[in-house]
């Protein structure tokens, strides 16, 4: 689900597979639509942590990756 204000776009995760709970990321316009299109997420967010990247694909928030995998 995406939300559009001006040139933030809000994207809501899919459940994060340990708690359940869904989290919202910004991203420009331009971002989203290129996830959207498939592309790499490190291709389209290069600057962004691997953490918050895997956020993005599989909605696995860092702090429930961090206490399943050490």
């Amino acid at each position: 689900m995406t939300n559009r204000t001006a040139e933030t776009v809000t994207i809501t995760t899919r459940p994060c597979i340990f708690c359940g709970k869904t989290s919202a990321v910004d991203l420009t316009a331009d971002q989203a639509e290129a996830i959207a299109a498939r592309t790499p997420i490190q291709d389209v967010l290069p600057d962004v942590e691997p953490a918050t990247r895997e956020l993005l694909i599989s909605g696995t928030h860092p702090s429930c990756w961090a206490e399943a995998f050490g």
